[in-house]
């Protein structure tokens, strides 16, 4: 079950993805957040992980367009529609700065580069999938906007935990 509690005016959530969370769900997640602003994700190897990341992404991409081939509804043709563009045109980058974070969508970085420069207003998710501290979760957050989320999500696949 997942716990939700509030940091900074923020909602956190534990263990939502359940007892052996993967990469699949936090793609699947991910896919309800992009509308809502910029995500950050926080990992031990932003290299590793946001490869394994955009290979989710595009198995996700094809099965939400493989639904919307094969559904007759107009007006859910047209909601999956709008959200294979928003999919596609989503930005992903591991750079970390103030040059490059405004034309990211979803940057994946590390614990030292985050508590350096933390995420700013418009970062409206981020998921912690791995190890932090109470303190150090209270400087990330600092700068987030009012009714941001926090996912802790410690991911199980090697590729994304860097036990490769």
């Amino acid at each position: 079950m997942a716990q939700v509690e509030a940091m900074h005016n923020l909602l956190l959530e534990e263990d939502s993805f359940g007892t052996n969370p993967s990469m699949k769900d936090l793609v699947r997640h991910l896919y309800v957040r992009m509308s809502c602003g910029k995500v950050v994700i926080v990992a031990n190897n932003p290299v590793v992980t946001l490869s394994a990341l955009r290979k989710q992404w595009l198995r996700f991409g094809r099965s939400v367009q493989r639904e919307r081939s094969s559904t007759l509804r107009a007006t859910r043709i047209y909601e999956l529609s709008r959200s294979i563009i928003q999919m596609q045109s989503l930005h992903f980058s591991i750079k970390w700065s103030s040059q490059d974070y405004p034309s990211a969508d979803v940057c994946v970085v590390t614990l030292e580069q985050i508590l350096a420069w933390p995420p700013e207003q418009d970062c409206r998710t981020l998921y912690v999938a791995r190890e932090v501290t109470t303190e150090q979760l209270y400087v990330i957050t600092a700068g987030m906007a009012r009714g941001g989320l926090i996912v802790r999500c410690l991911l199980s696949s090697p590729e994304a935990t860097n036990e490769v």
